[in-house]
């Protein structure tokens, strides 16, 4: 087998098909294999599963982790090369497994790849997106990024060599799975590399979601040894092309949510709050 791909999925709904019939639409010589842990997802959900040639391992959802469950989803697979994505990530196009995999292919030296993850368009998004500087605008995720040679690994959309994971495994971690990963490979900066393949991946928040979501980041940041400041979240606070830009979707209606009128006000405080005070999850 060349290729296992990894799923974690709970309830995946209509976006989980979608991500299965792109993944089974790909173009390639490669043989592959699509491995599923799901976590306690409704019948709808194993209805959608049983659609597809895939191989299917089931948890109870107070068994699921970051970490473990992947490192599960990888001990139960048998490809050289392992390409994890989350349930509602569809590959963009149908090279995408290749594009995945041929950098390390062509390179030895390669251990781990991340691809790209895009917005979606077939669906209502955030004002501020889901992924990218416009979301991630706070210091914690800038100093990190620039630490680790411009790149903040994501198990969103990545491949890593089996003989990389079986040194390197992801161990149990509640959260924040692939920056952990990331600081044990990093040595000379070229370990990860970035690829051409992408996915399309996009969250919508409600205020309660944005806030959970937040305090979860800066809790994960804390796991990895990422310190966020009271002095970083006043800075923060006050990035004037945040509130510029605030108000021309205001202008333009785009703003529609009270989650996206306070987003660059409070961004800052959650992180600070769950990663200076937060002893869980939300």
């Amino acid at each position: 087998m060349n290729v296992s791909i990894i799923i974690p999925t709970y309830n995946g709904g209509q976006l989980l098909k979608k991500t299965l019939e792109a993944i089974f639409a790909q173009q390639t010589a490669k043989s592959f294999e699509v491995v599923i842990i799901d976590s306690g997802s409704k019948p709808d959900t194993l209805e959608i599963l049983a659609q597809f040639p895939i191989r299917l391992f089931e948890i109870p959802n107070s068994e699921f982790n970051h970490g473990a469950t992947r490192d599960l989803g990888i001990e139960k697979s048998e490809g050289e090369f392992l390409i994890l994505i989350n349930q509602d990530a569809t590959p963009g196009n149908s090279a995408w497994l290749d594009q995945m995999v041929q950098p390390m292919i062509e390179n030895s030296k390669i251990a781990a790849v991340q691809g790209g993850i895009k917005e979606r368009d077939d669906m209502g998004r955030f004002f501020w997106e889901s992924c990218g500087e416009r979301f991630y605008f706070t210091s914690e995720a800038k100093n990190w990024i620039s630490r680790y040679h411009n790149l903040g690994f994501s198990t969103v959309n990545c491949a890593i060599r089996r003989s990389v994971w079986q040194e390197y495994p992801f161990g149990k971690i509640s959260i924040f799975e692939d920056k952990a990963f990331q600081r044990q490979i990093h040595h000379q900066g070229t370990e990860i590399v970035y690829s051409d393949g992408y996915v399309y991946h996009t969250h919508d928040y409600t205020y309660s979601q944005l806030r959970r979501r937040c305090e979860d980041e800066g809790y994960g940041w804390r796991l990895v040894g990422e310190s966020y400041s009271f002095k970083q979240v006043l800075r923060d606070t006050f990035i004037l092309k945040n509130y510029q830009e605030l108000l021309r979707g205001i202008r333009d209606r785009q703003v529609k949510k009270w989650s996206e009128i306070v987003y660059p006000f409070m961004r800052p405080f959650w992180v600070y709050k769950g990663n200076q005070f937060n002893k869980s999850l939300t």
